[in-house]
């Protein structure tokens, strides 16, 4: 019995300090901002060409999708995210534009925020 309450003690402990260092560790985030090129154009609303854009992530270890992200009224996006290798995209709905900046291959590390900006040619 007392072999038994040990090793329930030693696996709550090990589990504890697993769960402390996943809650106390610095979160990672991914950012960045969408520009539309060219910036100003008759009868473009930017808005709505950032509504019809979302930011897609994949993780490279299994291939998964792992994240989709909304692009903000000015074109901004923030994510947090587990450190790993990542396939960021951008899906376009339509024929909103081309981008030279996706599909690429990130890698986010641990605590720290990764900024990637993508250009948005609506002349293509």
């Amino acid at each position: 019995m007392r072999h038994v309450t040990r090793l329930i003690t030693s696996a709550f402990v090990i589990f504890a300090l697993a769960g402390a260092s996943c809650t106390f560790g610095s979160p990672s985030y991914l950012e960045g901002k969408i520009t539309i090129l060219p910036e100003t154009q008759e009868g473009q609303n930017p808005v709505l060409m950032y509504s019809a854009c979302q930011i897609i992530i994949y993780d490279t270890q299994t291939g998964k999708l792992s994240h989709v992200i909304n692009i903000d009224e000015n074109g901004n996006y923030t994510t947090k995210i587990r450190p790993g290798s990542y396939v960021i995209d951008l899906y376009r709905m339509g024929s909103v534009g081309k981008t030279i900046d996706t599909p690429a291959v990130i890698q986010v590390e641990s605590g720290r925020t990764l900024t990637f900006d993508i250009s948005l040619d609506t002349r293509r």
